[in-house]
């Protein structure tokens, strides 16, 4: 009992790719996530778990695209859905607290509190979807309502709430047992009472043999009570597993559900700054499409009050794009946006672009410079040799790599022939490349070989407009430019921190 929105088949969503904090750290991820969450904090949970799962096929994806564009047409939708969800949480939440030790009888008597709350709210969800299955078209949504039909039709929940008032015992316990070895009790069988037929003249029936526990006898209340408890415990545990069913329903709802709510939350934060959005289309891992246009980074246009800059590509199926040129030219930030409509691509939600056309992938990977390490346990170069063999025994054909000048940490030389080596294996193993360099040997040594080896060269120029072109590398990355900006600055607070002499 799913409700399959995420999946046509119904399957849980994949646990969280390898290095997945590192990705999302890199990429700025908490920035997108924050504005997806819109300060709720399972919204945030569910999206990040969600967007760093192992990437879906392109079916799965083309599934959630149908269901999301419902959801953005009829947005209420969602948010009744998570509401109502919410409320079946909450329900365990408040029966819950209001026990504070398992035995059976409390067991049965929660469990009695959260089932008929969720017959309740199940008569809401067939109402909901009663309202809304003529306004939806596709086939997660009419999947999803044609499972509440089947699961609970009426006569289910009629038939529940039945079931619930008979477990309603109203102090009375009707039991039947046998003598076993040692004359105790074996066989506990609950039974149901039988109310007596109103009569005015109703015969008194067989006499019943009772026993009244003299008062203050502890010990046979305690036996009472051990056999009341042997007596409920299996009553209790049914109810308890059923109640458990219907939560547990519930509460995958509330993520699948969450996850839609966020994209649209994540979309109508970025069209209020007046920002595009669009679907992606997401091929076959065989095609090696990656193309887009009006790409530009999520995270940094929503702390912007301005439009960020946006970039245009058609790689043409190339797997190596080498990004070289001007310092403070947008190179991460293009990096950035690449990954981050990547993650959002593949997991079916709005990607930050005018249009955006890739492969199904099999994941996103990073490589981007990092602080020294201050435990002194390896030098800057050690850490990134490490880090690049994790990449490197987790990624598989179809990933993506993103490198942030990786091995300028050793000198010009040795740094472009290792990453020279790196992307030549990741790229003939199908791995697509986007690597950010000032290693002009590496760029270089690549644009010569480009017969060989397509690649797609862009180049981020020294007007500063943020925006990268097709290009061949350069020798310099103008930071002598930046050195001018800041030169007189730098000198002057010399000066002023020199001692009078």
């Amino acid at each position: 009992m799913r409700p399959a929105l995420l999946f046509a088949d119904g399957s849980a969503p994949a646990p969280q790719q390898p290095l997945a904090d590192r990705v999302a750290e890199d990429l700025g991820l908490a920035t997108v996530i924050d504005a997806m969450a819109a300060g709720d904090d399972f919204l945030a949970e569910t999206a990040r778990a969600v967007l760093l799962a192992a990437s879906p096929g392109p079916e799965d994806v083309a599934y959630r695209q149908a269901v999301l564009g419902d959801l953005q047409r009829e947005p209420e939708l969602s948010r009744e859905l998570y509401q109502l969800t919410g409320r079946a949480l909450e329900a365990q939440r408040s029966a819950a607290r209001t026990v504070y030790f398992d035995s059976p009888e409390t067991v049965l008597n929660r469990s009695i509190v959260t089932l008929t709350a969720y017959v309740q709210l199940l008569r809401e969800l067939r109402a909901l979807a009663d309202r809304y299955r003529p306004r939806v078209s596709s086939a997660g949504c009419h999947q999803f309502f044609a499972m509440v039909d089947d699961q609970f039709g009426e006569a289910y929940l009629e038939q529940a709430t039945i079931r619930i008032d008979q477990l309603r015992l109203d102090g009375n316990l009707l039991v039947s047992a046998r003598l076993g070895t040692g004359n105790q009790s074996e066989g506990l069988t609950m039974r149901q009472s039988q109310r007596p037929a109103r009569s005015l003249f109703r015969r008194s029936g067989t006499p019943k043999a009772t026993y009244k526990l003299p008062y203050g006898d502890e010990a046979a209340s305690r036996a009472l009570g051990s056999l009341r408890d042997q007596a409920l415990a299996g009553l209790a545990g049914a109810a308890d597993r059923s109640a458990r069913h219907v939560l547990a329903f519930f509460d995958t709802l509330r993520t699948e559900v969450a996850f839609y709510l966020g994209c649209l939350n994540l979309r109508e934060a970025l069209t209020r700054r007046g920002a595009a959005v669009c679907v992606p289309a997401v091929h076959d891992s065989a095609a090696r499409e990656f193309a887009f246009r009006g790409l530009y980074d999520p995270g940094l246009q929503l702390r912007l009050d301005q439009p960020a800059t946006a970039n245009d590509l058609d790689a043409g199926g190339r797997t190596l794009i080498m990004v070289t040129g001007a310092n403070r030219g947008g190179k991460s930030t293009f990096l950035r946006s690449v990954g981050l409509a990547q993650l959002m691509a593949a997991a079916g939600g709005f990607v930050a672009a005018g249009a955006f056309t890739t492969a199904a992938r099999s994941g996103v990977y990073t490589h981007f410079t990092t602080d020294e390490d201050d435990a002194l346990v390896s030098g800057k170069f050690d850490e990134e040799l490490r880090r690049m063999s994790q990449v490197a025994d987790a990624i598989g054909p179809r990933g993506v790599l993103l490198c942030n000048e990786s091995f300028q940490s050793t000198n010009e030389r040795e740094g472009s022939d290792i990453a020279r080596r790196i992307v030549d294996a990741l790229t003939e193993a199908g791995v697509t490349v986007v690597f950010v360099t000032h290693l002009h040997e590496l760029a270089q040594g690549c644009y010569d070989d480009r017969e060989r080896f397509p690649a797609t060269f862009l180049r981020a120029e020294r007007e500063r407009s943020f925006r990268l072109r097709e290009a061949a590398p350069e020798a310099t990355s103008h930071g002598a430019d930046l050195w001018g900006q800041s030169r007189e600055r730098m000198l002057a607070r010399i000066l002023a921190d020199r001692p009078a002499s």
